[in-house]
């Protein structure tokens, strides 16, 4: 998406949280009128998993997964949480954008991201911990909502 080439990124302004084994920093990076144009690309263009990987196992029981899900990266990267192992599709336009904003934003680049889509208030997760084995302790998960508007 071309319009997130138009953020400008020295105008950010970030916030920061910090507490016992919490360190958050966040922003509103994306102006409104752009996040809506491209949630609206994302609702169209993203094909979520179905099948096997879209169910998760949970204390040795297999469940639907509480919400839609697909993930993207680079060539041959996977990430492994509660017993299912999702594989990154190449990166959509719209995806790929995000992530370029993100590196330019923080100096972070990313190699793989999971999307989740929460259809609805019956769509939920729970309180977790982002610990898999898979992820590196010190470098840090990024997160963005997008929100239907």
């Amino acid at each position: 998406m071309d319009k997130l080439k138009t953020v400008d990124i020295n105008s950010v302004h970030w916030e920061k949280i910090q507490s016992e084994g919490l360190d958050l920093d966040y922003c509103n990076a994306i102006p409104k009128a752009i996040a809506n144009d491209l949630f609206k690309e994302l609702e169209s263009s993203l094909q979520y998993f179905s099948g096997k990987l879209s169910q998760i196992k949970v204390f040795g029981k297999v469940y639907p997964l509480p919400r839609q899900q697909v993930a993207y990266g680079d060539p041959g990267i996977t990430y492994t949480y509660s017993g299912i192992t999702v594989p990154a599709l190449p990166w959509p336009m719209p995806v790929l954008a995000l992530r370029d904003l993100l590196f330019n934003l923080k100096g972070l680049e990313y190699n793989f991201v999971l999307v989740n889509k929460y259809r609805n208030g019956h769509d939920h997760m729970g309180e977790h911990r982002d610990n898999e084995p898979d992820l590196d302790p010190n470098y840090p998960i990024a997160s963005e909502k997008i929100r239907k508007k």
